[in-house]
């Protein structure tokens, strides 16, 4: 007796009932069914509804064909129970589907999101992009790479703290060419602009011991001793520039890009990086303001200045303040005027509390 068997491809392949051998021709035929096994398994990974609608599809042709040719004989009753549970397990099976196919619509509705979201940000952070908003997280990472390139430097802004903890120290370690520093300070000797900032620094919630115009003032004194000890002990060659007016933006600037800040430290950053247009125009501002500012005279004489700053006393930092003149100009040729005057007279000066600041922040 002899079977017929469709193949994967409905060609007839016979087999020999009185035999195991294969007639001539089957082991190819298989080879290909076995092939076309192989691709129906990798599509029912891919689409598992599809793969239960092929095989409820399957079932139902191989019973009805067995039923056929008397191979197998089945009840009315039998082929409608198997026909209610297959049509029920279609039934779930597509619900199944549509109920990935909702969640998967989802997801992919979530990814449009995102990818939208990703071009906005590539149009505005392209390669021709002049000015970037950086979230807060970013901020110290980006400031760390500006430093790491810096040839140069240029600072405007608050009191400084992150300047004599981070900036200087690093700058300090470049001991194989001179690194310019033009820096933009309030001028400490100000009382009313120093009151006015120390009002603005409270109302912005900055940090404990920097919200009252005396404290405001300490630090700026401070900040001055760093950069004369620095400008003194390492190549850093400074600029000191004294500003008439305060703002709530500080800019740090080195030839890698500009990074513009605000005190409140939850706040994002602007990043523009060099050679585009703002960048550019805020170093030529900062340049062309330096020239018109009343500038900064440091004083110089190892004595003043101990080769560790661990070192550096109240009497240091007295000398080195008293020394200080301001100009009216960096090109101006008139004489310059002790900074220590007014409220900033040295009998109202505690060098003491100044001198634990200039440093204050450094690890190394």
């Amino acid at each position: 007796m002899q079977f017929r068997i469709v193949s994967a491809d409905f060609s007839l392949l016979v087999l020999d009932a009185d035999s195991s051998a294969v007639l001539p021709g089957c082991g190819y035929h298989f080879g290909m069914a076995s092939s076309r096994f192989r691709h129906i398994l990798n599509a029912a990974k891919e689409s598992p509804g599809d793969a239960v609608t092929l095989l409820t599809v399957a079932a139902i042709v191989v019973v009805t064909l067995l039923d056929m040719f008397e191979v197998i004989s089945l009840s009315q009753e039998f082929l409608s129970g198997a026909a209610v549970v297959v049509l029920s397990a279609f039934l779930l099976t597509l619900l199944g589907s549509r109920k990935a196919a909702v969640e998967q619509k989802k997801v992919l509705h979530g990814v449009e999101a995102d990818l939208n979201a990703i071009k906005r940000d590539i149009e505005i952070r392209g390669a021709g992009a002049h000015v970037i908003e950086i979230p807060q997280g970013e901020i110290d990472g980006r400031l760390v790479e500006l430093l790491s390139s810096a040839n140069s430097w240029h600072f405007r802004g608050g009191l400084g703290g992150w300047q004599r903890s981070a900036a200087l120290p690093h700058l300090a370690t470049i001991m194989n060419r001179d690194i310019s520093y033009s820096m933009h300070i309030l001028n400490p000797a100000d009382e009313d602009l120093c009151r006015r900032y120390a009002s603005y620094r409270a109302s912005a919630g900055q940090r404990a011991g920097t919200t009252d115009p005396e404290n405001v003032r300490d630090e700026l004194l401070a900040l001055l001793y760093a950069v004369a000890w620095y400008n003194e002990r390492t190549r850093i060659k400074v600029e000191v520039s004294f500003l008439r007016s305060y703002s709530p933006l500080r800019y740090d600037l080195s030839d890698a890009g500009l990074i513009v800040t605000v005190p409140d430290m939850q706040e994002r950053a602007i990043y523009a990086p060099a050679g585009g247009w703002y960048c550019t125009s805020v170093r030529d501002e900062m340049d062309q303001a330096s020239k018109a500012l009343p500038a900064a005279v440091l004083p110089s004489g190892e004595g003043m200045f101990p080769q560790q700053w661990g070192d550096v006393r109240a009497q240091h930092v007295r000398e080195v303040l008293e020394a200080v003149g301001v100009r009216p100009g960096r090109l101006s040729d008139q004489p310059s005027r002790s900074l220590l005057t007014g409220w900033a007279d040295s009998s109202s000066l505690n060098f003491e509390k100044i001198a634990s600041l200039p440093f204050r922040g450094r690890s190394n």
